[in-house]
C-alpha cells in the first residue's frame, strides 16, 4: 500500500509542477503545500526533471526529498533561501540543483538553511551561481556527501555548532572566500569529520588578512579530523585551524596555496599535522600563536617541497613552530628561506626538531636564541644543500650565532644540536 501511495504521489507532484519562467506565490505555495503532504503521508517526495522558480520552502519534519540528479533544478527567485529545514529530524535531500537566479549582489543568505536537524542527509546535488553561500547549517548533524559547490560568492559549505557531523566527497571549487568552515559559536567540542573532498580556486574577495582565502576553514571547533582531501589555488590557506583544539589534519595533499599552506594557530591546545604532501606554495606549515595559547602539536612525515615566499612579505619556510612541537620525519625540500624555524622571539618552547631530510633551502634548520626563549632540541637530521646556513640561532630575522652546522662551533646555552649529518 505504501509503495503504491507513493507511487500515486509521484505522478501528482510530476504534473503540477510544470516548469514557469518565473515564480508566482501560487506555484511556491502548490510546492509548498506538495512537501506538506508529503509529509503527512510517507515521508517521501520525489520531483521529476525540470526546472522552477521558487524561494522560502520550509521543510519541519522527517522528509526525503529526491529529484533526477543533473536534472531537477530549484532556483531561486531572490527572496531568501530556496529551501530551510528546521528543528527536526531525519531529513534527506538528493538529486537537486540548487541555483542562485535573481539574488541581490550582497546578499549573505544561503541557498539552503539547515537549523537543529538531527540525521541531515545531502547528497548528489548542486549549489550553484548565488552571490551568497551553497548551504549553511547550525547545530546539526548528519552526512553531506557526494555535492558540487561551484561559483558561489561567500561560502560554499558553513557548518556551525555541529553535533556529529560528516563532509565527505565533495566537490567545492570557485568559491568568493571560504571552501569549507567548521565553526563554533564558544571554543568546545565539534567532532566532525571532513574527508576526501576536492577543494580549488578560493579566493578572498572580503579581503583580511586570513579570514577569508581559504579551502578548508576551522574556528574554534574542537576534535575536528581534515583528512584525504585535495585542495589547490587557495589565496591564502588550504587548511587553517583557528583555535580549534585536538585537531588532525592528516593525508592531504596540498598545491598552489598563496599564503601558509596547513596553519594551527591562535588558542588551540593539540594538533597532529602529519602524512601531507605540500607542492608549490608560499609557507608550508606553521604552528603558532603561542603568545595566544597556541601550543602542543607533533608535525611528522610531511613532505613539503617548492616553497617561495608570499604575500605581503612572508618567508618562504618549510615547517615553522613555537612551543610544546615535536618536529620529526618530515621531508622539506626547495624553501626559498627556511627548511624548518623553531620558535620566534621568546616565543619558544619544548621544540625538537629530529630526523627530518632538509634539502636545497635557504638555511637549512633556524630556531630562536632571543632573550626569554627556551633551549630548542636539534637531533639527528640530515641537510644538503642549504645555501645560508645549515643549522642557525636566530634573533627574530637576525643571525645571532654562526652555522651551527659546521665543526667546533658554539652553541647557545642549554642548545642540543647533535647526531645531525650536513653536506
Amino acid at each position: 500500500m505504501k509503495l503504491a501511495r507513493r507511487t500515486l504521489l509521484s505522478a501528482v507532484t510530476a504534473a503540477a509542477l510544470v516548469p514557469v519562467a518565473r515564480a508566482k506565490a501560487s506555484q511556491i505555495k502548490g510546492l509548498q503545500t506538495t512537501i506538506e503532504k508529503s509529509i503527512q503521508g510517507d515521508g517521501v517526495l520525489r520531483l521529476g526533471a525540470g526546472t522552477w522558480r521558487v524561494s522560502g520552502l520550509r521543510i519541519a519534519a522527517a522528509l526525503r526529498l529526491e529529484g533526477v540528479s543533473g536534472q531537477t533544478k530549484l532556483v531561486g527567485d531572490g527572496g531568501g533561501p530556496i529551501l530551510t529545514i528546521a528543528d527536526t529530524a531525519e531529513v534527506s535531500i538528493s538529486g537537486i540543483d540548487f541555483e542562485g537566479g535573481d539574488a541581490p549582489p550582497a546578499t549573505e543568505d544561503a541557498l539552503v538553511v539547515a537549523r537543529n536537524v538531527t540525521g541531515l542527509r545531502v547528497s548528489d546535488c548542486r549549489f550553484s551561481g548565488f552571490p551568497g553561500s551553497g548551504l549553511r547549517l547550525e547545530g546539526c548533524s548528519g552526512r553531506i556527501a557526494a555535492n558540487r559547490f561551484a561559483k558561489l560568492g561567500i561560502t560554499g559549505l558553513l557548518a556551525l555548532d555541529s553535533k556529529g557531523l560528516e563532509i565527505s566527497g565533495n566537490e567545492v571549487a570557485d568559491i568568493g572566500n571560504n571552501g569549507i568552515q567548521v565553526w563554533t559559536s564558544e571554543p568546545t567540542e565539534d567532532g566532525t569529520i571532513v574527508t576526501n573532498n576536492r577543494v580549488r580556486g578560493i579566493s578572498a574577495t572580503q579581503g583580511g588578512d586570513g579570514q577569508n582565502g581559504n579551502g578548508i576553514n576551522i574556528y574554534r571547533a574542537g576534535n575536528v579530523m581534515v583528512a584525504g582531501n585535495r585542495i589547490s589555488e587557495c589565496a591564502f590557506s588550504a587548511i587553517r585551524n583557528n583555535a580549534g583544539s585536538n585537531c588532525q589534519i592528516v593525508n592531504n595533499s596540498v598545491s598552489r596555496c598563496r599564503e601558509v599552506s596547513i596553519y594551527c594557530e591562535f588558542g588551540f591546545e593539540g594538533a597532529v599535522v602529519t602524512g601531507n604532501l605540500i607542492e608549490d606554495v608560499a609557507f608550508g606549515i606553521s604552528i603558532t600563536n603561542f603568545n595566544e595559547g597556541g601550543r602542543l602539536a607533533v608535525c611528522a612525515n610531511n613532505v613539503v617541497r617548492n616553497v617561495s615566499g608570499g604575500v605581503p612579505s612572508r618567508s618562504g619556510t618549510g615547517i615553522a613552530a613555537e612551543a610544546d612541537t615535536l618536529v620529526t620525519g618530515n621531508v622539506v625540500e626547495n624553501a626559498r628561506d627556511n627548511g624548518i624555524w623553531l620558535g620566534w622571539g621568546k616565543y619558544c618552547r619544548n621544540l625538537a626538531a629530529s630526523g627530518n631530510l632538509v634539502r636545497n633551502c635557504g638555511r637549512g634548520i633556524g630556531f630562536s636564541a632571543s632573550a626569554g626563549a627556551e633551549p630548542v632540541m636539534i637531533t639527528g637530521n640530515r641537510i644538503a644543500g642549504a645555501a645560508i646556513a645549515a643549522i642557525q640561532g636566530m634573533d627574530h630575522e637576525r643571525p645571532a650565532t654562526g652555522d651551527l652546522g659546521l665543526p667546533g662551533a658554539t652553541l647557545p646555552g642549554g642548545a642540543v644540536v647533535s647526531g645531525n649529518f650536513v653536506s
